[in-house]
């Protein structure tokens, strides 16, 4: 009986022996083919502006710039905003500004141009998921802040032609400079804004009554510079409302409805 027995346990157990080598080896083998091919595949994280090295690079410049107009450049800031608020007489625009304070002027344009640019990013982001769906995130940054660059550079020169026909050359440089102001003015506005959005993820029914609440005081202030510098009597209203419907309402349509008509274009490109 037991001569019988003594095989059938050495059998079983060379079985077990031999079944225990083989699911060690599968699962093993099951291990490194999981590892490798056959792992959970993470989620994309959508494209956030604050992870983008290029835009903080942007901003972190930006911040420079301004710090250093406003340590070398204040007195100069302050002598423009209280001839802004006083309605001067006399033009200074070339008579008695350095060549400092011109380049401390240009620099906060160009700032307040790439946060409009910003801003249109963001909003669009919001608005036309197919858009940043197919067009490069940085590229449709890129092209909304040249956009704003250019549309100053129009209006600019929209103004000065405009004004050169129909009025003399103080009121002229008296409104371009007032110009120029108010545009650094919105540009102190929206860096705190902008930096909201990309920063902390300001919500977007917040973000477009922010940056229009920006827009509106900016346009009044130009209104009643307008008022102040080329039609300050009663009968000049109806020319007053033609002047700033013609070069500073329309222009914003024309604006937004050329952004509008670029986003098709790429769309379509890409």
């Amino acid at each position: 009986m037991s001569e019988t027995c003594h095989p059938g346990i050495a059998y079983v157990l060379q079985l077990y022996a031999e079944e225990q080598s083989r699911v060690d080896a599968a699962l093993t083998h099951s291990v490194c083919h999981t590892s490798k091919e056959d792992g959970m595949r993470g989620m994309t994280l959508p494209y956030q502006l604050r992870s983008d090295w290029m835009v903080t690079s942007v901003l972190f410049l930006c911040f420079i710039l301004v710090s250093y107009v406003l340590a070398h450049g204040k007195k100069h800031l302050e002598q423009q905003f209280k001839n802004f608020a006083l309605s001067k007489e006399r033009a200074s625009l070339f008579d008695d500004t350095t060549a400092s304070d011109v380049r401390y002027t240009l620099v906060l344009i160009l700032q307040t141009c790439i946060l409009s640019g910003f801003c249109v990013y963001d909003y669009f982001s919001d608005h036309d998921l197919i858009l940043f769906r197919t067009v490069p995130h940085y590229l449709l940054l890129s092209i909304y802040i040249a956009y704003v660059v250019f549309f100053f550079v129009i209006k600019w020169l929209l103004y000065s032609f405009i004004n050169w026909i129909f009025f003399n050359k103080t009121r002229n440089i008296i409104w371009l400079e007032s110009y120029f102001n108010v545009v650094i003015g919105a540009g102190f506005l929206l860096f705190p804004i902008v930096l909201l959005i990309v920063y902390f993820d300001l919500s977007p029914q917040i973000a477009p009554y922010s940056i229009g609440f920006v827009i509106i005081i900016a346009k009044i202030l130009l209104f009643y510079k307008c008022f102040s510098n080329f039609f300050n009597k009663l009968y000049g209203a109806f020319h007053l409302i033609l002047y700033f419907c013609a070069l500073e309402i329309l222009p914003d349509i024309v604006l937004w409805k050329g952004i509008i008509l670029a986003n098709n274009i790429l769309v379509l490109n890409f």
